[in-house]
């Protein structure tokens, strides 16, 4: 308790210290309201849970409203009907944004390079080894979620076409059913359901997201009135969340007790899958960043998961 005690000290006096800093060079527009988009693994759950982002916008009258999506592609829709301001996605929601019904979702920062946070995953008794024992096999993600690149992605470095395997399009509940009885023969998942699908079912990687040929990124996305209008209150969002991910990952065993009693997620399930999570915001979107991004919309266009093609830069608002 001690231990989660200092945590909350520094954190405070990171937001008095990163306030003044952040306030100075602020344009002086801000919202009413900042409605934010998140999803279980995303470093946004730790700050809604310190309650240090209510803190900085104060002095604003910012008010901060936080809304849970169980994965991208309810959240992109969210953005794009008002309901959400800004939220953080894997790599597919916004390209099928772009292609599709919400053109205008925006690029406004992006997160690390995804490595070992996002797995395919097979039961702990199956046969298969390699992406090349998949021919024939059920693979199971969300729709529209990182998960779905991320499998088309492995097929290809495998040069397995899409159509030699079976794909099963499952929520995440249902999914995890799928695959304790057997339903399904893999199934790709990011932490910290990852974590708890090994620690209760022994579930064995085959994939890491971070061995794909191609580099995958998390991205914070919004709408492009609300990044043209309200600059300076993203640039507070994404610097204080970026300062905070440094100093929670450099605690770990502290930041998994944190979570778990906030919410409601085991604390061996949060020890580790932490390890595993790329933290941390990043802006602007680098030419690296952007490259890989038109990689995977380049790769959803040829198989067939969004109707035409796209230029990824025409989606991005430098928020500097």
């Amino acid at each position: 308790m001690q231990s989660l005690c200092r945590l909350g000290r520094a954190l405070v006096a990171l937001v008095l210290c990163f306030g003044f800093q952040t306030w100075a060079h602020a344009d002086g527009t801000w919202p009413a309201t900042i409605n934010i988009g998140i999803q279980k693994g995303d470093p946004l759950v730790a700050l809604r849970a310190s309650g240090e982002l209510e803190k900085a916008f104060a002095p604003h009258g910012v008010t901060v409203k936080w809304k849970e999506f169980v994965y991208g592609a309810p959240l992109v829709e969210a953005i794009n009907t008002g309901d959400v301001d800004v939220g953080a996605v894997g790599s597919t929601p916004p390209i099928l944004a772009q292609a599709g019904a919400a053109p205008g979702v925006v690029y406004v920062a992006f997160a690390p390079r995804l490595q070992k946070s996002y797995g395919l995953i097979v039961p702990p008794g199956s046969p298969i080894q390699r992406i090349a024992d998949l021919k024939g096999k059920k693979i199971a993600f969300a729709k529209g979620s990182q998960g779905h690149l991320f499998v088309l992605k492995a097929l290809a470095d495998a040069a397995i076409p899409a159509s030699a395997v079976q794909f099963v399009y499952l929520n995440y509940s249902d999914a995890r059913a799928a695959f304790e009885r057997g339903f399904i023969d893999a199934w790709a998942v990011p932490d910290p359901r990852y974590a708890d699908t090994e620690l209760t079912t022994g579930a064995r990687t085959i994939l890491s997201i971070g061995q794909l040929s191609v580099p995958q990124y998390g991205f914070y996305i919004g709408t492009r009135e609300f990044a043209q209008r309200y600059p300076a209150a993203l640039r507070l969002l994404f610097d204080l969340l970026d300062r905070q991910t440094a100093l929670e990952l450099a605690h770990p065993a502290q930041t998994a007790q944190f979570l778990s009693q906030n919410t409601g997620v085991r604390l061996d399930i949060w020890s580790r899958a932490l390890p595993r999570l790329e933290w941390g915001v990043h802006y602007p979107l680098t030419d690296e960043v952007i490259d890989a991004q038109q990689d995977s919309a380049d790769l959803a266009y040829r198989e067939h998961v969004i109707p035409r093609k796209i230029d990824v830069r025409e989606a991005i608002v430098d928020i500097r």
